[in-house]
C-alpha cells in the first residue's frame, strides 16, 4: 500500500514559526463570523455539543442518514427500541438559533453585481448606434470579440437588469437628447 512521502522523511524543526503565537491561536480557536452562533456559543463545550444544543448538525451524513432499500422484517423489539431512541432524542435548548438562521437565509439580499466599465461603454455605444437591433450590433466593426447577436442580447438584458448602471446610462441619454433639440 502506498505511503505518504512527507510522513516517512525526517521531520525538521521550523525555526521561523512563532510557537507562542501559534499555541495562543489554537487555544483561542477560530473566530466565528455568524452572529447567531457567536452569541450562543459556549466556549467550554465541544463543537459537536454546541451544535447539538443549537439544533444544528455537525455531521450532515449522520443527521440525515441513508435510507435502506431492502425490506427488513418487522419485529416488536425493534419498534420498541426505535420509540425509546426517539424519546431519548432531546429537543435543543437554543432552538431559536435555527429560526434566526432561517430568517437570515430567507432575507432578501441586495445584488452587488456590476458590469465592468469597458463592457458598459461598449454596450452604451451599441445601444446609442443601433437601439435594439442586435444583428447589426454583431456586424459592427467594434465587435472585437465577434460576439453573436444572442450573446449581445444577453449582455444588454443583463445591463438593463442592473438599475444603478442602466439609470445612469438613461440619464446621460436624455441629456444628449435635450442638447440635440
Amino acid at each position: 500500500m502506498p505511503k505518504v512521502h512527507k510522513l516517512r522523511r525526517r521531520q525538521r524543526f521550523r525555526y521561523g514559526a512563532n510557537r507562542k503565537r501559534t499555541n495562543k491561536r489554537t487555544i483561542k480557536g477560530p473566530t466565528i463570523q455568524c452572529e447567531q452562533l457567536k452569541n450562543e456559543w459556549n466556549k467550554h463545550a465541544s463543537v459537536i455539543n454546541n451544535f447539538k444544543n443549537m439544533g444544528l448538525a455537525y455531521n450532515p451524513n449522520l443527521a440525515v442518514g441513508i435510507p435502506k432499500n431492502r425490506v427488513l422484517p418487522a419485529t416488536k423489539e425493534k419498534d420498541e427500541k426505535q420509540e425509546e431512541l426517539q424519546k431519548e432524542q432531546r429537543k435543543p435548548h437554543k432552538a431559536h438559533v435555527v429560526k434566526e438562521l432561517e430568517e437570515d437565509a430567507n432575507a432578501p439580499r441586495e445584488r452587488t453585481f456590476r458590469l465592468p466599465n469597458n463592457i458598459v461603454q461598449q454596450l452604451t455605444y451599441y445601444l446609442d448606434k443601433y437601439g435594439e437591433d442586435y444583428k447589426a450590433m454583431a456586424k459592427d466593426p467594434k465587435n472585437y470579440y465577434q460576439e453573436t447577436w444572442k450573446q449581445l442580447r444577453a449582455k444588454v438584458k443583463q445591463f438593463k437588469g442592473i438599475p444603478e448602471q442602466y439609470e445612469k446610462y438613461l440619464a446621460t441619454r436624455t441629456k444628449k437628447m435635450d442638447v440635440d433639440t
